[in-house]
């Protein structure tokens, strides 16, 4: 009777394993994927998710292979600002990652780990000039004299301490102002050692640098950059923004809604639906990947045999020896006949 019961209960167990197969298979390929993005990326978390529409290259839709709020952006570790293609350095050769010229980064403002990290491109480098007391723009020299000047002062990228202007930036060709004496300014101000390091813009910021604003005033140092944007996971973000984090900043594109909801259905029910039609094709006698071990020369399908119901092996057992004991007593009486026949 034990027996018995332990035998059923491992064929709920084995019933229950099978339905979840779908879940099981889904969770397996997160772990393997997770595992993949961390040897890839160097960095923790290997992913970050968009909160802001800064990066959007439209407010109305999402395209792929721009940065849209809702994204999942991988992050490849550097290990020197010398690694970053700012937008200006990358006008020559044509260098774009993410539908602009140059690199995108994440970074900690002010280095701390208490404010929310910052996507955004970066546009240039700036090195503090510590015998002339301002800051030196080299990469200014090798762009088109038409896209930049310099306020009050004469058209030099050496030891720079007014404003900066440039023309013609991003994808909607917007004019970037950055003034020097102000940061500068604001190192005597909170009494700090000026440092060379990054200019930073969010491609939908309408041309205002984080440096004009209160979202890092500073130049942004090596050391503050968790890593260099390298490639996305589209929409699935939101799942994040929605559920437990913050609500997203600025509108949603409905066409990025519309492609997480799909995506979803996808990968939810598409093992789903595989799974239910592998246990029909069982219960009608077929086995799916028969088929296709033929097709790869894998070897015979050997044919699976069901296990006797209890009792049938003891029956057929006791008739198979019947069956003998009835041969062996006909072969007795034909001898005997023979015998008898033999002695008239």
């Amino acid at each position: 009777m034990f027996e018995v019961s332990v035998s059923e209960a491992v064929k709920k167990v084995i019933k229950i394993v099978k339905g979840l197969r779908g879940f099981i298979y889904a969770a397996i390929i997160v772990l393997i994927v997770v595992g993949a993005l961390v040897l890839y990326s160097g960095a923790w978390p290997p992913l970050v998710v968009v909160e802001s529409k800064s990066m959007q290259h439209s407010n109305t839709e999402s395209f792929v292979g721009a940065i849209d709020t809702g994204d999942m952006v991988i992050l490849k570790k550097i290990s020197s600002n010398g690694e970053i293609r700012t937008y200006l350095e990358s006008l020559a050769d044509g260098y774009q990652t993410y539908g602009e010229y140059g690199d995108v980064i994440v970074y900690r403002p002010y280095g701390s780990d208490s404010r929310t990290p910052i996507i955004h491109r970066a546009l240039f480098r700036m090195d503090y000039n510590s015998s002339g007391g301002g800051y030196d723009v080299p990469v200014l020299g090798e762009i088109p004299l038409s896209m930049w000047s310099v306020t009050g002062g004469p058209k030099d990228w050496h030891n720079l301490k007014t404003e900066i202007t440039l023309t013609g930036i991003g994808y909607n060709q917007v004019t970037v102002r950055l003034n020097v004496s102000t940061i500068l300014s604001n190192f005597v101000h909170y009494n700090m050692v000026p440092f060379s390091g990054l200019v930073t813009l969010g491609d939908n910021n309408r041309g205002i640098v984080d440096q004009m604003t209160d979202i890092c005033w500073t130049p942004v140092r090596a050391d503050w950059v968790s890593g260099v944007a390298r490639g996305e996971l589209p929409w699935f973000g939101l799942l994040k923004l929605w559920i437990t984090g913050p609500a997203p900043d600025g509108p949603v594109p409905e066409n990025s809604k519309t492609a997480l909801f799909i995506s979803l259905g996808v990968l939810i029910g598409g093992p789903i639906a595989i799974d239910l039609a592998s246990m029909v094709l069982e219960r009608k006698g077929k086995h799916p990947g028969a088929w296709l071990k033929r097709k790869l020369g894998l070897g015979k399908t050997e044919a699976i045999e069901e296990a006797p119901t209890p009792g049938v092996k003891e029956k057929k057992s006791q008739g198979a020896k019947e069956g003998m004991e009835r041969k062996a007593s006909e072969q007795k009486m034909v001898k005997k006949k023979k015998g008898k026949n033999g002695r008239q």
